[in-house]
């Protein structure tokens, strides 16, 4: 029996066809949720990306692993096995390609880890996790094609920028210009090569994270984007949130019109259709290799 751990960057269910969208549809992640159990009552443990990773990841709450930023549990939970690291310690091959624990979006897909911790280039990554891992570089905002950013640039004079920003790029070039389309092919590279083995693979899809950018092709149910339907806003909704439960980005702080808002819209939907399709690419070669039902497939997000 394998593992395959598929997760997305930053994805919410309600983009899901499987959870009731109607404008994005997303037929491979819907395939594994018809074959499998769904569910509608999962939480994360920490609302933002290092902290929810760790958790699951360690099995500690982020109170106790004390990741509450983006850096590694295992000073914290010293030499207590990771999930992964408990099958790789029973003998299976455990790898990771691209982000499991938490690494920098963009920054450090464009180099092909973070580096902020010094750990070779992998983020906040757990060495001991893993028999193998494996980055995936990818040109993020600097890739050829449509740029623009939405955020803070209500006169449209700044230039596509880096950073967790709401960018979209209608990108040049196929999926393996991007660093999604580079670990869907390493992941199915390691499928095939230890078919043979028990393993315990995480994959890891950087989209729908900011900057939007995915091929054109995926932009293209989404045009023109002022078709694109935004939630309602309740007048007061927030009044009764204490401001740390309150997201620090809003249309308003942004400068960020209708227009550019509905944009927003088609570029995270672009983003998850072009993710979706790569989830594709690894389930395929699982079946490929006569593995689907030896495989237990876990697919998620770190938060919505």
């Amino acid at each position: 029996m394998n593992v395959l751990f598929i997760i997305s960057d930053d994805l919410t269910s309600t983009a899901l066809s499987c959870y009731g969208n109607t404008v994005c549809r997303t037929p491979n992640i819907d395939s594994l949720a018809a074959t499998g159990t769904r569910f509608t009552r999962a939480f994360c443990q920490g609302t933002y990306c290092g902290p929810s990773r760790a958790s699951f990841l360690s099995g500690y709450y982020p109170h106790a692993t004390g990741v509450l930023g983006y850096t590694s549990p295992r000073p914290a939970i010293g030499d207590r096995a990771t999930w992964p690291q408990h099958f790789r310690n029973n003998g299976w091959y455990s790898a990771r390609v691209s982000k499991i624990y938490h690494m920098g979006v963009p920054g450090g897909i464009e180099i092909g880890g973070d580096g902020r911790d010094h750990n070779n280039g992998n983020g906040a990554d757990d060495e001991a996790s893993w028999t193998e891992r494996f980055n995936s570089p990818g040109p993020e905002w600097k890739a050829p094609g449509d740029g623009e950013t939405l955020e803070n640039n209500p006169d449209g004079a700044k230039p596509v920028v880096g950073g967790n920003t709401f960018v979209v790029v209608e990108a040049d070039g196929d999926d393996m210009v991007h660093s999604d389309g580079k670990t869907a092919q390493k992941a199915v590279e390691l499928i095939q090569q230890h078919q043979n083995e028990p393993f315990w693979l995480g994959v890891g899809f950087v989209r729908p994270h900011v900057p939007f950018v995915s091929p054109r092709p995926y932009y293209e149910p989404f045009k023109p984007f002022d078709k694109m339907r935004l939630p309602p806003k309740v007048a007061g909704d927030w009044d009764d949130i204490p401001k740390p439960g309150i997201n620090y980005k809003t249309s308003q702080n942004m400068k960020m019109d209708e227009r550019r808002q509905k944009k927003a819209l088609g570029g995270y939907y672009a983003s998850v259709r072009f993710m979706d399709a790569q989830v594709g690419r690894v389930l395929e070669a699982l079946r490929q290799c006569g593995l689907d039902d030896k495989t237990i497939v876990i697919f998620t997000s770190d938060h919505g």
